[in-house]
């Protein structure tokens, strides 16, 4: 909560976070295997596979908002994580605390939430360990409503595909590739195949 002002601000643009959605598989940094997260966090964005922050840059350059950075980068010391590792999951802001009830994509985030349910993402990472896979038709009814709701509002609102991620998080049948699923189109709609 305490980085809500740089937000609000325009200090930290709604375009450089992401939405994790609470039930999505993350790792955390001391853990070896994905939980699912508890609360929903909002992140800066990360730039690259193996994830550097949006924010900074190399070459003896750094951080490019220092003096404006979050409270997870002002608590980070490389040589002892501790302070930054009791941040987890705790005092977490949401999109519903930086996105206004009169702001008219608001009805789209909470349509999202309420038709786009996530699945229960780590009983999918531990059947797809087993491979033992679910019956794919709830899975492809939620994720061509989720790619419904992201088009309206692209389409409507006139909002960047940057900040499509913050309003809605990653596409779901992108966290259903991440335990195995294959996707593929036919006429407009998403299907799922397991291995």
């Amino acid at each position: 909560m305490e980085d809500l002002e740089l937000i609000r601000e325009g200090k930290i643009l709604r375009e450089n976070l992401i939405t994790i959605r609470k039930g999505e598989l993350v790792y955390k940094p001391f853990k070896n295997t994905p939980e699912p997260v508890k609360c929903e966090l909002v992140k800066i964005c990360g730039i690259g596979r193996e994830w550097q922050c949006f924010f900074y840059e190399g070459e003896g350059k750094g951080c490019t908002i220092y003096d404006h950075r979050p409270q997870a980068c002002r608590e980070l010391q490389c040589w002892n994580t501790e302070a930054v590792e009791s941040l987890v999951e705790k005092d977490t802001i949401s999109r519903f605390d930086i996105v206004k009830k009169d702001q008219p994509v608001y009805a789209f985030i909470e349509r999202h939430e309420e038709q786009c349910i996530l699945p229960d993402m780590f009983g999918l990472y531990e059947a797809a360990l087993n491979k033992s896979y679910p019956e794919t038709g709830v899975f492809e009814e939620v994720i061509n409503v989720d790619i419904a709701i992201r088009t309206e509002a692209l389409n409507t609102l006139k909002i960047s595909l940057a900040e499509e991620l913050f309003y809605f998080g990653r596409p779901v049948f992108q966290l259903l590739q991440q335990v195995g699923a294959r996707v593929t189109e036919n006429g407009g709609r998403l299907s799922l195949v397991w291995p």
